[in-house]
């Protein structure tokens, strides 16, 4: 699998097959469509189906990058609420709170793909911390 936008090296195929089983668990937790998913991993439907369909492939840096914001972000989350079922609808809540100014987290990631969940991952880092 290619992405174009990543100059970073190839992560080997068991640490993207773990990343990718985790990721599959998150987005089965907050009820993400294959859209919203491959939206958030800034993959075409060709990439993605790629993605989907192999066991044991080499995974893009950029790719591992952002699955590892949405792990984090969950793992912000778990410190927060004391269900998944919590969680998950904090996700998708809309929110005021900066950055997000008035969209769920879920639709500011998908807003901005790229800066998105890097920006949600921090300011749940600091919710969490501030429990």
């Amino acid at each position: 699998m290619q992405c174009t936008e990543d100059p970073s090296p190839a992560v080997p195929a068991d640490k993207a097959a773990v990343a990718l089983k985790g990721f599959r668990h998150i987005m089965a937790q907050w009820g993400c469509t294959e859209a919203e998913q491959k939206q958030l991993l800034g993959l075409s439907q060709t990439e993605f189906d790629e993605l989907t369909a192999e066991k044991s492939a080499e995974m893009p840096g950029q790719l591992l990058q952002r699955i590892s914001y949405l792990m984090g972000i969950v793992r912000a989350l778990d410190t927060l609420y004391p269900s998944d079922d919590r969680a998950a609808e904090r996700i998708r809540k809309p929110t005021t709170d900066e950055p997000f100014c008035g969209l769920s987290p879920l639709a500011f990631m998908l807003a901005d793909p790229q800066e998105g969940p890097r920006l949600t991952r921090r300011y749940f880092d600091w919710k969490a911390q501030d429990n």
